[in-house]
Parts: structure tokens; C-alpha cells; sequence
């Protein structure tokens, strides 16, 4: 199920069922609505303002467990990938493409397969393991696989356009810096890699992607490789000025978004691995095993420390003006804690 709170008023608004197995990815739209990835294999369209479903998608064959949402001449569209190695993409319904029978009836209009589904647009194969992140930006899309490559891929012409292969584990988060054309990157081998996806016409050889239709440019060799992590890095995150890494060994990194020099290094004495992170060009936000605690990035302290108490688990950190929203858990429970800095 999904939960949907006010996070001005700080109240629970209501519950949107449907999903028949865990939602593994959720991405915010605007105007209330909302798209859902499951462990059900589906992927779901939905209207918070009415607090229904409005479109189910099938075609995914396993867990839909990353999204991503892209507009391009004016279209929007919905990546999605899977455990099925795939990532599909569908055109993103309007709002007002409500049928006068889904107003009445509050029922979503559910696409069984991808051919009666007037909003899929296509599969994009290549990948050889389960697709774990999908960060995108008007039509290019990069994809993060546990077969230790990473694609970039052209949605309007539905083609593979290079292979990034670098490291030597399973791929888990990546960026797409689209401002500076770069690709970043972490996984289960500790290092971060980026990729500079403008100068790269002499950087690889020509090759094929596993079932798919074109060849792209395989590129060797990253542009950077960040070390500094001893454990898998699961959390990438990117601001203007700062690149934030963190790490299954308790250990945070802030790097210069430009030119990658280590700014600032926080490592947890308990090596407990770091869950959730927050960053913006002055604050970082990290959560852990039981531990929330923020840092000033203009000189680099430690401002709040542990300021959840007893919580058990913290699995996500936002920032909305001056209130911090952070999902957590505490003995078996989960809930949502808004924190006021003004």
C-alpha cells in the first residue's frame, strides 16, 4: 500500500491500495499524481486528488523496482526496470484522460499486455542481470545493472547508444548529470566511477548489447574512479556543488560536484551502514541504523547529532524548506517523523 501525508500540516491524508506485492519505486509527478512500481510486476498511475488508481500497466515478466520520469518535446514518459533485466517505456496518461467511466466508477483502466496498451511506447533489452536504477533526463536514459555495466540509452529512437563497463560488481546507484553530461556511478566493488558522456568518440571499441537491436560504443574506462569506501556504496547524491557518497561500512564522502576533489569525509565509529541521505548545496542529511544526524557543509560540522533518539532504522531523508520528513522505524513500527529548523 501507499500512504500519502500533508507534510505542511503534518497529517496523514489517506491510503492508496491496489498493488498486490511490495511498491519498490515511487515518483511524484505534479498535480497530484503519482506512478508505482511493485514487486506484483505492475506499474501504476495514480490520482492523489481522487485517491484512486487511473492506469495499471503489465508487460514487466518481475519486480518493476526503479523508475524514472522524463519529458522530451513536450511528452512525458515513464521509464521503468525490472528484475526481468528490461526497461520499458510508457507515455505518462494525462490526467484528463479519464474515461467519464473511471470518474464514476473510480476504477483504473488495466492494460494486460503492452500491445492493447495505447501508452507503451517499448522494451529496451541489454542488460544480463536485474536492472536496479533508472535516472534519466529529457530523451537519454542510463541503467544500472547487477551484470556490472551501466547503459545509456536514446528513448526516441529506443536504441542503446554506449555501454559503460568500469566496474567489476554488481552496479547499484547512478546519476545522470545531465547539466555536465556526465554519468555517475557506485556499486558492490567500493569505487565511484564517472563517465564524461560528451568526449567519448575515441574512448571504446564498437559492440553489441546483449539482445539488443543496435550496436553501441562499449566505453572501458571511466573518467574518474573515487576511491574511498571499503564496502558496497548504495547512495549517490548529487547538488550543485557537492557529490555525496555513502557506504554499506558506515563511511560518508562529500565530493566537489566539478571537479571531484574530496571536500569532507564522516565515518561511523559502529561501521553501521548508512541508509538514507539527504544533500543540498550548505546541509547533508545522513540516516543509519538508529542515527540522524546532519552536518553544515559550508565548513563541514557536525550540527545535529542522533536527533531521532530511539529509532531503529531510517530509510529515507527529504528536505522541504525548513522541515526535514524522514521515514523511519522503530521496534517493528514505521513511521514518518517532521523535524522544523526554523
Amino acid at each position: 500500500m501507499i500512504r500519502v501525508y500533508d507534510s505542511i500540516n503534518k497529517k496523514f491524508l489517506l491510503q492508496l491500495s491496489g498493488h498486490d506485492g511490495g511498491v519498490w519505486a515511487l515518483k511524484y509527478v505534479h498535480d497530484g499524481i503519482l506512478v508505482s512500481g511493485s514487486a506484483d510486476r505492475t506499474v501504476r498511475i495514480w490520482d492523489i486528488k481522487r485517491g484512486c488508481c487511473t492506469h495499471v500497466f503489465k508487460g514487466h515478466s518481475s519486480t518493476v523496482g526503479c523508475l524514472d520520469l522524463l519529458e522530451y518535446k513536450n511528452t512525458k514518459y515513464v521509464v521503468t526496470g525490472s528484475r526481468d533485466n528490461t526497461l520499458h517505456v510508457w507515455k505518462l496518461p494525462e490526467v484528463s484522460s479519464t474515461t467519464d467511466h473511471q470518474a464514476e466508477h473510480d476504477c483504473p483502466l488495466i492494460f494486460h499486455t503492452p500491445e492493447e496498451n495505447p501508452y507503451f511506447v517499448g522494451v529496451l533489452r541489454g542488460h544480463t542481470a536485474s536492472i536496479r536504477t533508472v535516472s534519466g533526463h529529457g530523451n537519454i536514459v542510463i541503467s544500472a545493472s547487477y551484470d556490472s555495466t551501466l547503459i545509456v540509452w536514446d528513448i526516441a529512437e529506443m536504441k542503446c547508444l554506449y555501454i559503460l563497463s568500469g566496474h567489476t560488481d554488481r552496479v547499484y546507484p547512478a546519476i545522470y548529470d545531465y547539466e555536465r553530461k556526465r554519468c555517475i556511478s557506485a556499486g558492490m566493488d567500493s569505487t565511484i566511477r564517472i563517465w564524461d558522456l560528451e568526449n567519448i568518440s575515441n574512448n571504446g571499441e564498437c559492440s553489441n548489447a546483449t539482445n539488443c537491436a543496435y550496436p553501441c560504443t562499449k566505453i572501458l574506462e571511466s573518467m574518474y574512479a573515487l576511491q574511498g569506501h571499503t564496502a558496497l556504496v548504495g547512495l549517490l547524491k548529487l547538488s550543485d556543488k557537492f557529490l555525496v557518497s555513502a557506504a554499506a561500512d558506515g563511511s560518508i564522502r562529500v565530493w566537489d560536484a566539478n571537479d571531484y576533489s574530496r571536500k569532507f569525509s564522516y565515518d561511523h565509529t559502529d561501521f553501521s551502514s548508512i541508509t538514507a541521505c539527504y544533500v543540498s548545496d550548505s546541509i547533508l542529511a545522513s540516516g543509519s541504523e538508529g542515527q540522524l544526524d546532519i552536518y553544515n557543509l559550508r565548513n563541514g560540522q557536525l550540527v545535529h547529532s542522533n536527533i531521532l533518539g530511539g529509532a531503529d532504522h531510517i530509510w529515507s531523508i527529504e528536505f522541504r524548506g525548513n522541515t526535514l520528513v524522514t521515514a523511519a522505524e522503530k521496534d517493528g513500527q514505521s513511521f514518518l517523523a517532521f523535524l522544523d529548523f526554523s
